[in-house]
């Protein structure tokens, strides 16, 4: 994959220039129990022109604990206080309001990224023009079960009307020009990309790679059960997959 992205960074008419366009990752939580791993996470992307904001939902830190935060992210942070008692997608439209990034890419507190995450998704709007990319769910790790499975069930490198929620990436004109983000309380994800569909976007998904969706045992905004994902599988390997490119090596 490397070698891929090396490629295609160095063909793009942004190398040429020498500017890559501005992102902004937004994350939207109500769990401090995440924010470690979130800000572990945030540490590994290593685009250049980067900002990230994080909407704390219902959630208070304190000083020090926001302090400790941006020392694991390695990095300036924003976090914005939301109230609880908004719906998630109206918090996460403030939170993208904020944004000053030219492009803005939704991250979820519990899953795991790798280090080219971001540089993945800004390649894959260039070389599709669509307006809303985003990356394949093949990676799951199922904390019940204890289990990572590899589930290609959605072709990669395709036109599509399905991403991973936690990879959205889309530019702040193009949200903006689509209303922004509902004002519903689940399935924000499926209601951009519909917003998206119906205003005759594209919506495009590059490979899976550097990228785990993460299951847990404690209730979950999503729908489906895990069990769902156990379906399917080209492959499964005990406990959480250890690799580099995910973010998961130890």
């Amino acid at each position: 994959m490397n070698s891929r992205n090396d490629a295609l960074r160095s063909s793009t008419p942004a190398a040429a220039f020498g500017r890559w366009p501005s992102v902004t990752a937004v994350l939207l939580t109500n769990r401090d129990t995440y924010l470690s791993h979130t800000l572990q996470q945030i540490a590994k992307l290593d685009y250049p022109n980067l900002q990230v904001i994080i909407g704390l939902h219902g959630l208070e830190l304190t000083p020090a604990r926001i302090a400790e935060l941006k020392d694991l992210a390695g990095r300036e942070l924003e976090f914005i206080s939301i109230a609880g008692n908004l719906s998630f997608g109206a918090a996460m439209q403030l939170v993208s309001q904020s944004a000053d990034g030219e492009l803005i890419t939704k991250m979820d507190d519990d899953d795991y990224y790798g280090a080219t995450h971001i540089w993945d998704l800004v390649l894959a709007r260039m070389y599709s023009g669509a307006q809303v990319v985003g990356k394949a769910l093949d990676w799951i790790y199922l904390e019940g079960e204890d289990t990572t499975v590899f589930r290609p069930t959605y072709a990669a490198e395709k036109y599509s009307f399905f991403v991973a929620g936690g990879t959205m990436l889309i530019s702040r004109a193009d949200l903006d020009g689509v209303g922004g983000w509902r004002p519903v309380s689940k399935s924000i994800d499926r209601a951009l990309l519909e917003s998206v569909k119906q205003a005759g976007g594209l919506i495009y998904r590059t490979h899976g790679l550097g990228y785990m969706y993460v299951r847990h045992l404690a209730p979950h905004t999503a729908s489906v059960s895990s069990e769902h994902f156990l379906t399917k599988t080209e492959r499964t390997w005990p406990g959480l997959l250890r690799h580099q490119i995910f973010g998961t090596a130890q």
